[in-house]
């Protein structure tokens, strides 16, 4: 049977497919991650940096993802042992899943962090703490097992209650309806934002070039964030990719467009939060803590502070949301394709692994900063990596380029190029100088 008659379940549409990838990467990994990380290392220069990254290396490693699915019809393990007709191979498609895992299961906490915030600042209670009693009720509350189990049990159901449907009923629906809002939410903000005084600054901050703050390390981390913005090396690129049927899926175009949306939302963000912390005379370096510590002060200086700030945490929590509803589809097809379980037993089995992470990053800061790091500079990066290799080397730049439909010489040159050896080389050498 041709791979690409396989029934499984899929998107509705092609918009369906770019809204789900979207949502995706625009979650907790663009809207938590990319400003602090931005604020740590200079502004200007570390977005130039990850700009080019997204779209020299993100663009055919996202492509290179959804193609290795495309064309197996299945999940990670059996895409690349089918493709590459080598067992051995798997070994990638198991590392994938790890990394999906793992960064589901550290970033349970965040989700907790910002539902509970949502609570937090429509109730007021921030308005009386100054800068110093903030930072101390994040350091509070963020070990509070109690209060953030909660939270993270409201994430937990509400994930639960869309993923127990089809991908057209679930995360294609839901993503419709709530991405444009908080695209919209983001807007809003950022209008908001700059009417204040000194708000400039924190433009200049962000699209300035810095040199003095930028490092080796800095390239680094903006490459890591590339990938763990488009999740390149998590194995939902993949089976999201193996939702789509034909012979005629844009690939590459597609990959393409998702990236630049990523970039797009990454700017937002970026435009929403440091004009206004720059406004109030805040420092955007506060690192994970960026919008937890600062952003309360910042609203609590502003006029109609609780309603910007309950309105900037939604728009956090969507973001979140739609991201994680993809990170947690991406387990339970792997589940279901791997052993044969029904899509409820993979549900339940998916909660178990990612509850038993997030409780244990819970219980101490030094283990999150330890599953961030291991993720980031390690699984995403290799994945990423063995991702080039195979399509490059193993299954066949030809092959890929035969099921992404491209016609143009100049198009398949550039990607041969950058696929089997701009890609590789660069992870390689920034992996082994990191």
């Amino acid at each position: 049977m041709n791979k690409l008659e396989y029934k499984r379940d899929g998107f509705g549409s092609r918009l369906g497919f770019l809204i789900s990838t979207i949502g995706f990467s625009v979650g907790v990994g663009t809207f938590w991650r990319f400003p602090y990380v931005c604020g740590m290392n200079g502004g200007g220069l570390y977005l130039l940096t990850y700009i080019l990254f997204m779209i020299i290396i993100g663009i055919p490693l996202h492509a290179s993802e959804v193609s290795i699915g495309l064309a197996s019809q299945k999940s990670p393990v059996g895409a690349y042992t089918c493709l590459s007709n080598k067992k051995y191979w798997k070994l990638a498609g198991y590392l994938n899943i790890i990394c999906l895992v793992t960064i589901a299961g550290y970033t349970l906490s965040v989700y907790g962090w910002i539902f509970h915030y949502i609570y937090a600042t429509v109730t007021g209670t921030f308005t009386n703490l100054n800068s110093t009693e903030i930072k101390n009720y994040f350091n509070e509350v963020s070990h509070n097992i109690p209060v953030i189990s909660i939270s993270i049990l409201v994430y937990i159901g509400l994930t639960m209650l869309v993923v127990k449907n089809n991908l057209k009923n679930g995360i294609e629906k839901i993503g419709k309806i709530l991405l444009p809002i908080l695209v919209i939410i983001i807007i809003v903000m950022i209008i908001n934002g700059l009417r204040f005084d000194n708000a400039i600054e924190g433009l200049k901050f962000f699209f300035m070039l810095d040199f003095e703050n930028f490092s080796f390390n800095s390239v680094l981390s903006a490459l890591g964030q590339a990938f763990f913005s488009l999740g390149t090396g998590m194995a939902v690129s993949l089976i999201f990719g193996s939702y789509q049927n034909g012979n005629n899926v844009k690939v590459v175009k597609n990959s393409t467009i998702v990236c630049l949306s990523v970039i797009f939302i990454a700017i937002l963000a970026g435009m929403m939060i440091f004009p206004m912390v720059f406004a109030f005379n805040l420092t955007p370096d506060e690192g994970t803590g960026l919008t937890f510590i600062v952003m309360p002060n910042v609203f609590n200086q502003m006029k109609g502070g609780i309603f910007w700030g309950t309105l900037f945490y939604i728009a956090f929590a969507i973001a979140a949301f739609i991201s994680g509803l993809a990170g947690w589809e991406g387990i339970i097809r792997f589940l279901i394709d791997e052993f044969n379980i029904s899509r409820r037993k993979a549900i339940f089995i998916t909660s178990i692994l990612i509850l038993t992470i997030g409780f244990v990053t819970i219980l101490s800061d030094d283990l999150f900063r330890i599953f961030d790091l291991i993720a980031n500079n390690y699984l995403l990066m290799i994945g990423s990596l063995l991702i080039s290799i195979f399509v490059g080397w193993i299954w066949g730049i030809d092959n890929f380029i035969k099921i992404s439909g491209i016609s143009n010489r100049f198009v398949q040159y550039m990607l041969k190029l950058i696929i089997k050896y701009i890609c590789p080389i660069t992870i390689f050498i920034l992996f082994i100088f990191r």
